[in-house]
């Protein structure tokens, strides 16, 4: 019986590591998430200004946090831990990357192609991510101004 319980305790200290680059990878994805938000509120309010953002925080509501969590843990299982880190990196690339209209921001998109790809679209329908998401500030803001927004997508 000790013995199981020396295997038991080695696994965990073994998994460690691997549990805190998930919530790391994790937490980084989050934060360009974040960073993209906040700039695309910036064009929002610079394309409609009588669109009230004054109330929108950016952060993730718990089931968001879950979600994420989801999408990097299954990318890491479907495509390893290095892919992973490439797609957060191009998440934190784009998020650092300037736009002064959401029509330049779509345009942005397709520099990034891993964080649009057919195989991250499923992951993040299999982990709720667009549920998820709904819960957001941000997203209610956009969802409730459609038709003010619509016009931003054609402005440059």
């Amino acid at each position: 019986m000790p013995m199981i319980r020396i295997l038991a305790a080695l696994a965990v200290v073994v998994a460690l590591p691997n549990a805190h680059a998930d919530s790391e990878l994790r937490d980084r994805f989050i934060a360009a998430s974040q960073d993209m938000g906040e700039s695309m509120m910036k064009a929002v309010k610079a394309c409609a200004p009588e669109i009230d953002i004054s109330g929108i925080d950016f952060e993730y509501t718990p089931r968001m946090v879950e979600a994420t969590e989801c999408v990097v843990e299954t990318h890491i299982e479907r495509f390893g831990r290095a892919e992973t880190e490439a797609l957060v990196e191009q998440a934190e690339a784009m998020s650092e990357r300037s736009f002064s209209s959401l029509q330049e921001m779509t345009m942005l998109q397709q520099d990034y192609p891993a964080l649009s790809s057919p195989e991250l679209v499923e992951i993040n329908q299999n982990c709720g991510t667009l549920e998820a998401s709904s819960d957001l500030p941000m997203n209610r803001v956009m969802r409730e101004n459609m038709s003010q927004l619509a016009a931003c997508f054609s402005q440059q």
